[in-house]
């Protein structure tokens, strides 16, 4: 009697490692969602330097410039951050979408341009930028 998997593209033990993949991928997404801090702030970051901080719990909205004449529209609302609106060329920072957890970051390149969202003062998180 011939098994099924003798001659198919897909082994028995391939099969195994799929489920145990996704199933550790569940499990890791489960954790993050249900561990994942809340992020309380919103750090401002241009070309290394932090230029401003925001509630993040305060809805608003402000505009980052530079003298080069480039632009992104931040808005905070409803406990979360985003890109509204940039003139970069791929505009992949308002793509990103929206960010809560403390450590999520947008990042505009063109622009130099990083948006953090972070926990407490003095809070560390499991991420460290190091000089």
């Amino acid at each position: 009697m011939k098994h099924t998997f003798d001659h198919a593209i897909i082994q028995k033990k391939d099969l195994l490692l799929l489920v145990l993949l996704l199933a550790g991928a569940g499990v890791l997404a489960l954790g993050l969602s249900l561990f994942g801090g809340t992020g309380t702030r919103v750090a401002v970051y241009v070309d290394g330097r932090q230029q401003e901080i925001h509630a993040l719990q305060e809805d608003g909205s402000f505009l980052i410039r530079d003298g080069a004449g480039n632009e992104n529209l931040v808005v905070i609302e409803d406990g979360t951050v985003r890109v509204e609106e940039a003139n970069c060329p791929d505009r992949l920072c308002v793509r990103q979408g929206r960010i809560s957890r403390s450590g999520e970051s947008i990042i505009c390149l063109p622009h130099k341009v990083v948006i953090a969202v972070e926990g407490r003062e003095g809070e560390t998180g499991t991420d460290a930028v190091v000089r």
